[in-house]
């Protein structure tokens, strides 16, 4: 394997199969090529006649094609995946206790299994059902579990994950379903967890975590216990590096399909399939501050802000080839605070409620800025205009639709952030690209760029006080529109409500709307933003 790493060790690279390269080499390589005009159809996942999609995982859906030339871009050769090594010493789930099919609480054993193992040892599971009433914790760095036709089924809606707690460890090749009794938010309602907190309160940095072809799927018909797969995320990583999460199908989660947060970085999201969850499909998340955000303020959010930096924000992360629709709720993949994030060449389909891409900073919810976005290659069909399959607590037939543009771009800042000039920079969205893509049958626009965001927002302080904060539109600057395909859009294909940016411009080439190419009066910049999108760099053989 041949790797060029910067940004983490070599150890990292040998499991995840990538490295983080840095901005000097990145720029290196040429962005953009001559512009094509070619129609290209999907690539469809072919089944065998009469064959009918496992229950709980989707039907054969179009999948993205290969971007056009002028989308062939360094990110690309980080989207094969290395082979699955052989487990060198396997130790049997059955030794310590744990039987499938035997409807007693195995949480005990399979514990006592995960204890057990040493570095580059495996707990295989064999074939059957696997009640556990507690999370489960992976604490051997250099361990695997697995186990082919496996299911582990939480039987407690409040305690249900597998914990990832040391480096160099793999999940793979497991079926997870629960029972649920509606939404949750602690690590330990999601299914797959990278976390682990310190006795400090800090989170330690997890390396090198894999999580290969898991099925996190519901086990019941809607409206009963296990129609959920999950009492929150499908799969949560909090700071962690150097990790690949691939091949993994995740249906029915009532929280986000895979969410990436607190300086997770260095990674690959490739080849998933998420449908039908209650939030975000993929979400990279990174919140700067927490508590009430009416109460803080932006004195005390430059406190430690280097600090801050490297233990919050979510960085160089590759989001490609990855099949998603249905969700009741939320977005379809998106960066709320991140740096270097890719999101290439996945195929999205049926977004019933809100944008497809959305890159923001969110003032409420207090997170970082979004820097350096490459959304590139991707496909959208059915946005905004079909409800959701699924709808379990008619959350989308009583919220309905935001009206995001399917690419949607906007920020907002406390005034009190905008008015300083750190925070002004740190907290916006700047330099964002969004080319060939294709967005195809749309009732609202193809992409959306400055919304306006200003309200007020209110709290009562420990004094029984009400306090309130200003929240400003945040500069957004450097977004480049390119070579992209707007088809069946009842709307404008770009919209800018914002006065100010349309004023300014934003850089628009070779795009086309029905086959004609397509512009607008705020198409006025020439110069493409400084914008690459993930750094890392990877080897032939993933």
């Amino acid at each position: 394997m041949t790797i060029r790493l910067a940004l983490i060790a070599s150890a990292i690279a040998a499991v995840v199969g990538c490295g983080g390269g840095d901005d000097a080499a990145a720029a290196d390589s040429p962005l953009d090529a001559p512009p094509t005009t070619t129609e290209q159809a999907p690539v469809v996942e072919q089944v065998p006649a009469g064959a009918q999609a496992p229950a709980g995982e989707p039907s054969p859906v179009a999948v993205a094609s290969p971007p056009t030339q002028q989308a062939q871009a360094q990110w690309q050769t980080c989207t094969r995946l290395p082979a699955t090594a052989a487990a060198a010493s396997v130790r049997s789930a059955r030794d310590f206790g744990a039987m499938p099919d035997d409807n007693k609480d195995d949480s005990d054993a399979l514990q006592r299994g995960l204890d057990a193992l040493k570095a580059g040892e495996t707990l295989k599971l064999a074939a059957g059902r696997y009640q556990i009433s507690r999370s489960l914790h992976i604490r051997q760095a250099g361990s695997t579990i697995t186990g082919e036709g496996a299911s582990l089924h939480a039987t407690n809606a409040d305690d249900m994950a597998l914990f990832i707690d040391a480096d160099n460890v793999t999940v793979s090749n497991l079926t997870f379903t629960a029972v649920t009794s509606g939404r949750r938010s602690a690590p330990r309602h999601g299914r797959i967890v990278v976390y682990y907190k310190q006795p400090d309160g800090s989170l330690r940095s997890i390396r090198n975590s894999v999580i290969r072809n898991n099925r996190i799927v519901p086990n019941g018909e809607p409206g009963t216990p296990e129609a959920n797969a999950s009492s929150a995320t499908g799969i949560m990583l909090q700071h962690a590096d150097g990790f690949l999460v691939a091949e993994n199908t995740v249906v029915r989660t009532l929280a986000d399909g895979i969410h990436l947060t607190a300086g997770t970085r260095n990674g690959r999201v490739l080849n998933n399939i998420v449908r039908e969850v209650g939030d975000d499909l993929i979400a990279v998340v990174s919140y700067a501050a927490s508590g009430t955000a009416a109460l803080n303020s932006a004195a005390a959010l430059l406190e430690g802000w280097d600090q801050r930096i490297e233990r919050g924000l979510s960085r160089n992360i590759l989001i490609a080839n990855n099949q998603g629709s249905g969700q009741y709720s939320g977005r379809g993949i998106t960066v709320v605070g991140g740096d270097a994030i890719t999101i290439g060449r996945n195929t999205l389909t049926n977004v019933p409620a809100a944008a497809a891409f959305l890159v923001a900073r969110e003032a409420n919810y207090q997170t970082f800025g979004s820097h350096n976005v490459l959304i590139e290659g991707n496909v959208v069909r059915d946005e905004q205009n079909l409800k959701p399959p699924y709808d379990p607590f008619n959350k989308f037939s009583s919220s309905g639709r935001t009206g995001h543009g399917a690419i949607e771009i906007h920020a907002a800042q406390f005034a009190d952030e905008a008015a300083d000039p750190v925070l002004r920079k740190a907290l916006a969205v700047r330099n964002v690209i969004a080319r060939s893509n294709l967005i195809e049958r749309s009732s609202v626009n193809a992409l959306r760029v400055g919304v306006n965001m200003s309200k007020t927002v209110s709290a009562s302080d420990a004094n029984g006080q009400t306090v309130s904060r200003s929240v400003v539109n945040a500069l957004l600057d450097g977004i480049w529109v390119q070579n992209n395909r707007f088809n069946q859009i009842d709307k404008d294909p770009i919209s800018i409500p914002s006065a100010t940016i349309s004023s300014a411009g934003i850089a628009c080439s070779g795009n086309q709307r029905d086959g004609s190419p397509y512009s607008m009066g705020a198409c006025k910049i020439s110069t493409p933003p400084p914008t690459k999108g993930s750094t890392l760099t990877c080897g032939s053989d993933g």
